[in-house]
This record gives C-alpha cells, sequence and structure tokens, in this order.
C-alpha cells in the first residue's frame, strides 16, 4: 500500500466523524422564520351546532375557537435604531375554529407567514363552557402534552369568561398580555387568595392518577387587567370542572394544603378592625381511626405575622390586646377554612385537601381497599369528619397611633 493510500485510510474516520457533527444543524429554524405562540385560548364557538347521533359522532361535530397570541418582535423592541418603534404593538391574536386542537394548529400555519413555534408558550386559558364536559377538558389539553416543543411549566387557567377576553387583558405596564397573566399567577406571596400556579405538568399527573385537583381561576375585570383569586375544582373520575371556590374559600384551600406564602387576614376585635399579614404558617395532618375503622382528621396549623393596621385601637404593645387580636385572627382563620371544607365535602364531593394523598402515603393498605369508596362509590370523604387546630402568633403589633386607653 502506497503512502497516499495509507494516508486516505487515516482520514477516513476523521471525515465520517465530522459529517455526523455537522448533520446536527440539519433542522435549524432560523429565529426569524419562527412565529412565537405565547398565548392560547379555548372557546366553544358562540353557536355550537350539533346534529343528533351517537356519542361519537356528536362529539366529532363539536368544535373548538381557539385564538393563539402570537409575538410581534419589533414591537418588543424599544429602540428606534433597532428598527421598532417604543410602545408599537407587541403582539396580535389569530382566531381559528376546529374540532381538534391539531388541526386547528395545521390551519394556524396556513395562515401565518411563519411556522408557529410553542417553546415559550405561557399560559393556557380554558374556558368554563368546555372545562364542564366530562373528558372534555382532557382532551383538550390533550394535544399540547403531546406536542415536542411543549414546556411542561406551561400556565393552565379557567375562566368563567370568554377565554379571548382574557388574552385581550391589556395592562398598560405590560406588552405582552400573556406575559401578564403567568406573572400574575405567581403573586401567591402577596396575597393568600391566590392558589399556587397551575403548570401543564401537574395537571397530566393528576389526570393520569385519576386526582380530583384544583386549578387557578382567573375572571375578565376590563381590558386594563384580570383577577385571580378564585380557584376551579376538578372531580378526579369524570375529568370535568364541577364548579369554583370563591377568594375566600381559595385561601381556606391555601391553608389545608399548606401553600400560604403570605397575604393579610382582615379580622376585627372589640368592634375594631385590623388586617394582619402572614409572614409564616405550617401545616400538619393527623389521622385516628375509629371503632369503625374509619378516619378522622384534624389539621393543626401555625401562623405567625404582625399586625399590619388596626383602626381605633387600644395599645396593642399590652398583652391582653395581643391575645385578643391573636384570637380574633385565629377565628376568621377557621371560618375561612371551615367554608371550604363544606363546600368540597358536601357540595362537589371532591377531595383537593389532601386526605386522599395522606392515606395513600400513610395508611397505604387501609386506602387500597376502600379507594373506590373515597370519592366515587361510597362517599366516605363527605362524610369524614375534619377538626381544625389553629394557633396564631402575633409577632409585632406595632403602636404608632394610641387612640384609646
Amino acid at each position: 500500500m502506497t503512502r497516499a493510500a495509507r494516508r486516505r485510510r487515516r482520514m477516513l474516520p476523521l471525515a465520517l466523524a465530522s459529517s455526523i457533527l455537522l448533520s446536527g444543524c440539519w433542522d435549524r429554524v432560523e429565529i426569524d422564520q419562527r412565529g412565537f405562540v405565547v398565548g392560547v385560548g379555548i372557546d366553544e364557538p358562540a353557536k355550537q351546532e350539533e346534529k343528533q347521533g351517537s356519542g361519537n359522532q356528536s362529539r366529532a361535530k363539536q368544535t373548538f375557537k381557539v385564538v393563539y397570541q402570537i409575538v410581534m418582535p419589533a414591537g418588543l423592541s424599544t429602540n428606534k435604531s433597532d428598527g421598532g418603534e417604543s410602545g408599537g404593538k407587541a403582539f396580535f391574536n389569530m382566531t381559528v375554529e376546529e374540532n381538534t386542537m391539531a388541526t386547528s394548529m395545521a390551519k394556524l400555519s396556513q395562515r401565518l407567514s411563519r411556522a408557529p413555534f410553542f417553546e415559550h408558550l405561557k399560559v393556557i386559558v380554558i374556558s368554563e363552557s368546555i372545562a364542564r364536559k366530562p373528558r372534555k377538558f382532557a382532551e383538550t389539553i390533550d394535544f399540547f402534552l403531546r406536542e415536542s416543543q411543549m414546556r411542561r411549566s406551561t400556565r393552565v387557567m379557567i375562566t368563567r369568561d370568554r377565554a379571548v377576553n382574557i388574552l385581550n387583558t391589556h395592562p398598560p405596564d405590560q406588552k405582552l398580555p400573556s406575559q401578564y397573566l403567568e406573572e400574575l399567577s405567581d403573586n401567591t406571596k402577596e396575597s393568600s387568595r391566590i392558589l399556587p400556579e397551575s403548570r401543564i405538568g401537574d395537571v397530566h399527573e393528576f389526570l393520569l392518577k385519576r386526582k380530583s385537583f384544583a386549578i387557578q381561576a382567573v375572571t375578565n375585570g376590563n381590558p386594563n387587567y384580570s383577577t385571580l383569586t378564585e380557584a376551579a375544582i376538578f372531580n378526579g373520575t369524570s375529568n370535568q370542572l364541577v364548579g369554583f371556590l370563591t377568594s375566600q374559600e381559595t385561601a381556606g384551600l391555601n391553608f389545608l394544603q399548606g401553600k400560604v406564602k403570605g397575604g393579610q387576614i382582615k379580622f376585627s376585635f372589640d368592634d375594631r378592625l385590623g388586617v394582619f399579614s402572614l409572614e409564616k404558617a405550617t401545616k400538619s395532618l393527623e389521622c385516628k381511626f375509629g371503632p369503625d375503622h374509619l378516619p378522622s382528621f384534624t389539621y393543626h396549623i401555625k401562623v405567625d405575622g404582625a399586625v399590619d393596621e388596626v383602626l381605633h385601637a387600644p395599645d396593642t404593645l399590652k398583652e391582653p390586646s395581643i391575645k385578643k387580636m391573636e384570637e380574633a385572627v385565629r377565628k376568621e382563620i377557621v371560618k375561612i377554612m371551615e367554608m371550604t371544607i363544606n363546600k368540597l365535602q358536601h357540595e362537589y364531593n371532591c377531595d383537593v385537601m389532601g386526605l386522599r394523598e395522606y392515606l395513600f402515603h400513610n395508611h397505604y393498605y387501609w386506602f387500597k381497599q376502600h379507594e373506590n369508596e373515597w370519592e366515587e362509590q361510597g362517599n366516605l370523604f363527605a362524610t369524614r369528619p375534619v377538626q381544625l387546630d389553629v394557633k396564631v402568633s402575633v409577632r409585632r403589633s406595632g403602636n404608632i397611633n394610641l387612640t384609646e386607653d
């Protein structure tokens, strides 16, 4: 073998390795060729026309009205030298009607000059009318769970209003409504009435385990803001929306789940109005079995905080005043928790409080014997006694304005 032939033979593996490495970008799409979808709203058409027929045929006729929120990059720029105009529109909404989510995306592709790209999708808003239908909620998000571009951290919200109205909420200080909604869902440290963010990955796990669950519900205040202080309750068996918790009941659920990160509690004592600022809240759950071999539960809640405001207050540094304020706050927390428990047990029969999960982890053999009776058949959840043991500590009471002795 000649020297040249041996040299060519040695170079062959290097050439093959280089070709493999260079082929890694074969499917790359330039950023200016992507249509960035940052929000999706899913409604029923105003007039849903379905012909009589079998159940499968009726479901096949049902269509979705899907609004896609798409970024206009030039509108995001605040530098005129970049080719954008300061304050220009940063998004546009495009509406598509189809009977599946996949075909609606295909139809969107036929209208956009850039290929739809979902990797930066921030929020999916689904209307109440769709979520209340058995299994329809799961079918609606199925496409997003299968889509390879999707992030499992994308937020999911339910609305009593039209989803398109929510995606048209445009605060003056935010260029993208979808980003506004995403940031709004994170304000749990500022309010105990906001449920922790509902990520599509978590919702997927609830659906697979057939567990009842709660996710954030958003209402449309006006074009400048939306409100996120309700919780949408889903039945784990039928995978459908059964109702909503009010803002107070949502705060009660946060206490029951041990997810309070902050916020305020209004209270009154001796005909005076005050505001208690939550700084720390811990939860533990205790379970006991009676002679009937059925469980009863006790929630132990410990809350620390400060008095932010008291109207016409006595000396709030005195021990009697502190004890009265602690008792007043305790009663208020117990009241909102009892409201939540009553609605979940007796109106919705949906355990989103964590009792099922506690039994699964701590009393597994009992739970497996009674799993089907917990919510679905025997309604055990609705009949189980739940006691509340709440302790409140006022760490800082302040004493700015002494108006009374």
